[in-house]
């Protein structure tokens, strides 16, 4: 519904006439009176979207529009002076430089000044905005040249991404900011960063953001709504957060979509199309940020990952055992090696293809890291050997996860292909420091341990010495 824009008069005895022409229709402002002394006297709090405030020009005086401006904020402040229907007055200024009119007004020059009041606080607003938004673009700016220039350290990644999130935050003034990234090689929507605001976020993905966020993914149009309404209960108690707003837009990198960002709960009420074209124009420098980071993750994984198994390579488990057992002679701690190797592997290339072999092999890696802890290291350490490391874990603990792991592989069924594959597997297991001080020793002396449990029967496990 279309609002009056709001004219304020101060008078002092009687309110004086403004518009001239009684009988004139069309007139497009609401006039509020306030008696002069009674706004002096009793404490009024600032009335705001008041265009103009029409007072005595003979109660004009610094303290008299201090205390204008302040209960009128960014109105427009008038001096009138009362020509007793003489309307052949004409606007003037004093030497003070303010805007002095006769009234009453022809009707046709009130309209010709607040229609100017009117153009110029719109002039005013469009700049504010213009300049908000290039102090916004600046900042946004700095914060993606550091997220990019901090890529090569994924600790300085995620404060890179967080700081271009808070800069977000700060300017549409939103409760939370989240990033909706595809998958590593799944197809499929995941979270991949949140300012982490809102507590049990996960709560409401299920039940209700994840049509939401595939909505956006899928036709690649913005998504606002101001009228949300969804609680979360936290989890043991009684507290709820409610979700009341919602502005989500696409990630497009080269006109391909890799994600969607969301804000959620606009904190000063509802967020606006000013917000919609701030976060629109953002949203380009933001998807090449995330796509840069991403690759660089991607870059990184594969630098310490098996391309096969997907487990960890050779490289990275002798960096991370190294490290792993000079912190254990450090603190006195305990490490343990599993040695594991598939026993007849040779026969299933031969007889099903190196394909069929390969599928097995993804598979077998895949029930090793079932088995374990997330804390334990599981890596392929050539052909079809591969290595657990298993830190604070003594001889005792280790020979345990060993046999769980070795019938877990006699009792598993590989579907390599849709084939029907038995497998085995000869495990040798070593600790540090009951058998050597190093790494280097640890892998062979388990090593040596899984090549007598394949000599003596296979299936079987065998302790270093």
């Amino acid at each position: 519904m279309f609002e009056q824009p709001k004219i304020g008069i101060v008078y002092r005895n009687q309110p004086p006439q403004i518009v001239a022409d009684r009988n004139v229709r069309g007139i497009l402002w609401r006039f509020e009176h306030f008696r002069e002394k009674d706004i002096y006297s009793e404490p009024l709090r600032p009335l705001n979207n008041f265009l103009a405030v029409f007072f005595p020009v003979e109660s004009d005086s610094p303290d008299m529009r201090c205390h204008l401006s302040n209960l009128f904020p960014g109105a427009e402040k008038v001096g009138y002076r009362d020509t007793s229907g003489d309307i052949s007055g004409t606007l003037s200024r004093t030497e003070t430089g303010l805007l002095t009119v006769p009234l009453p007004l022809p009707f046709f020059l009130a309209r010709h000044l607040l229609e100017g009041f009117s153009l110029a606080r719109n002039q005013q607003r469009e700049i504010s905005l213009v300049r908000r938004h290039s102090d916004m673009v600046q900042e946004f700016f700095e914060a993606f040249v550091t997220t990019v220039e901090s890529s090569p350290d994924t600790t300085d990644r995620r404060l890179g991404l967080s700081l271009m999130a808070n800069k977000l935050l700060s300017n549409i003034q939103a409760e939370d900011c989240i990033f909706y990234l595809f998958g590593d090689g799944t197809g499929t929507l995941q979270r991949s960063y949140s300012t982490g605001n809102l507590k049990d976020l996960d709560l409401f993905e299920h039940h209700a953001n994840s049509s939401i966020i595939e909505k956006v993914m899928q036709s690649g149009k913005p998504y606002l709504n101001n009228h949300y309404s969804f609680e979360l209960k936290v989890p043991f108690s009684k507290d709820s957060v409610f979700i009341r707003s919602i502005l989500c837009h696409p990630l497009k990198f080269r006109g391909e979509m890799i994600g969607v960002i969301e804000l959620i709960n606009k904190a000063t009420g509802v967020f606006t199309q000013q917000d919609q074209s701030l976060l629109e124009l953002l949203a380009h420098p933001l998807a090449i940020a995330v796509q840069t980071l991403d690759r660089f993750e991607e870059a990184e994984r594969r630098t310490i990952t098996d391309d096969l198994t997907k487990l960890y390579n050779y490289r990275y488990l002798m960096q991370y055992l190294e490290a792993d057992v000079k912190r254990c002679l450090r603190y006195k701690k305990k490490v343990s090696l599993l040695f594991i190797d598939v026993d007849g592997f040779k026969r299933i290339n031969d007889t099903f293809g190196h394909l069929v072999g390969s599928q097995a092999l993804s598979e077998m890696g895949q029930v090793f890291r079932g088995m374990v802890r997330e804390t334990d290291v599981v890596g392929r350490y050539g052909g079809d050997e591969f290595v657990i490391v298993l830190p604070e874990t003594p001889l005792n603990g280790a020979m345990v996860i060993a046999e769980r792991i070795r019938k877990k592989v006699e009792e598993c069924e590989f579907v390599a292909q849709n084939l029907s594959i038995r497998l085995t597997v000869s495990l040798g297991v070593a600790n540090c420091p009951k058998h050597t001080l190093t790494a280097e020793g640890l892998i062979k002396k388990a090593d040596a341990a899984m090549y007598r449990a394949k000599e003596l029967s296979k299936n079987s496990i065998k302790v270093a010495v």
